[in-house]
């Protein structure tokens, strides 16, 4: 996975939040391409996953260590093969948005933390 690393100010946190932007962008993308094909005979939901490998990565001192998981739903389809539940998907990516201003929130609070120690004010 690819993480911005600017040498001297990059520090673990700053890695995992990175990380964590990515793996929701994964995320956004993937409910986006359900809702897309939401009448699409055959289609199978994707599911991104990547909170429990980066718990483990953080947790074992290596973040860029987190694997990123893109699955087909199992769930139970509708007459033509289709999976995707509107109603699950639109919720979903209501949360997913929350999520995503959160960890943005805390990157601007960590670089205005590192503006502050720079400039003093």
């Amino acid at each position: 996975m690819n993480v911005v690393n600017i040498s001297g100010i990059s520090d673990g946190t700053t890695q995992a939040l990175h990380l964590a932007i990515n793996g929701l962008d994964a995320r956004q993308q993937a409910i986006s391409a359900n809702v897309a094909n939401v009448e699409t005979p055959g289609y199978r939901a994707r599911i991104v996953s990547f909170e429990d490998s980066l718990r483990a990565a953080l947790e074992g001192g290596e973040p860029t260590e987190m694997d990123l998981a893109v699955t087909e739903s199992l769930g139970a389809t509708r007459a033509n093969g289709n999976n995707v539940n509107i109603d699950f998907e639109l919720l979903n990516e209501k949360e997913n948005v929350l999520r995503q201003r959160l960890v943005v929130q805390a990157l601007n609070a960590k670089y205005a933390l590192l503006r502050t120690a720079i400039t003093g004010q």
